[in-house]
């Protein structure tokens, strides 16, 4: 089977789950990773023979699409600010919103450093999951003291395992309920991060089945009757932690902009690109 007939039969396997573009940049973008070549080379290429064993594998990964799971858990990585990180079952997939949170805050991170005057410059990043908003600041800031926490062994196996190459120190995770008090023997932070659990129940009837059904719902999902049960969590948090003049930068739903930045003193809410209330910075 040659490359273009491969794609387009994973393509028109996948119309049924997804619209018809998105199912071939689904079948092009599988196949590519999985064959590690380059996207063009369907075109320019489109008649290069896949190996018997190559074909073997790629029709695993193509029962696997067909069922609704997640291109990046197949491929088994994403990208996110510049970098390739490991994702699988149990880890939330990095979106775009929480790559416009690291942008804002990393931008907000400069101006904290050339303020402080302390001796160290902590980021803490709660409900870390994959990782990516730990790694990506480590990455852009490696002075900087970067720690990751979350309650899932799962999510902490894949962060700490990502290999993602960096100047300064790999971020320090440890395992955390942010439902209770912060552990012992955290330092104070400059800098507070967190995309939180905010997705209400009633909510999961507008989410695709490759969601639904696969990513961890303990990192999606909080009741209807308590939607903010952890933006509370992580005020006490900062409380606790965030230095003087430090800053909060947090993750929201949509729907509970208002309502969320009330929760936090001088809170300011903040748009996504699609212009929907997605931020909230807290300046301490």
């Amino acid at each position: 089977m040659t490359l273009k007939e491969f794609i387009d039969n994973l393509a028109a396997s996948l119309t049924g789950l997804y619209p018809q573009e998105e199912a071939r940049a689904i079948a092009i973008r599988a196949v590519t990773s999985l064959l590690s070549i380059e996207e063009y080379k369907y075109l320019s290429e489109p008649h290069k023979p896949v190996d018997a064993d190559k074909q073997e594998m790629l029709s695993a990964a193509a029962e696997r699409l067909q069922k609704g799971e997640p291109l990046q858990y197949v491929v088994g990585h994403t990208e996110f600010a510049g970098m390739r990180l490991k994702v699988g079952p149990g880890v939330l997939i990095p979106r775009q919103e929480t790559e416009q949170l690291y942008e804002l805050a990393a931008s907000d991170c400069d101006a904290l450093m050339q303020s402080s005057q302390d001796d160290s410059f902590n980021i803490l990043d709660i409900c870390t999951g994959s990782g990516c908003l730990a790694y990506a600041f480590a990455s852009e800031f490696p002075e900087a003291h970067v720690y990751g926490c979350d309650i899932s062994d799962d999510a902490l196996r894949i962060a700490c395992r990502q290999r993602v190459k960096l100047h300064g120190a790999r971020p320090v995770f440890f395992q955390a309920d942010v439902m209770q008090a912060p552990p012992a023997g955290l330092p104070k932070f400059d800098l507070i991060i967190s995309n939180p659990p905010y997705v209400m129940e009633s909510e999961k009837a507008q989410m695709r089945g490759n969601v639904l059904d696969w990513e961890p719902a303990q990192a999606l999902f909080v009741p209807d009757d308590d939607p903010l049960v952890f933006y509370r969590a992580v005020a006490v948090w900062a409380d606790y932690l965030l230095k003087d003049n430090g800053n909060l930068w947090l993750e929201i739903n949509e729907k509970l902009g208002q309502e969320t930045a009330a929760l936090f003193t001088g809170a300011a809410v903040i748009q996504d690109l699609n212009g929907k209330d997605r931020f909230i910075v807290v300046k301490k």
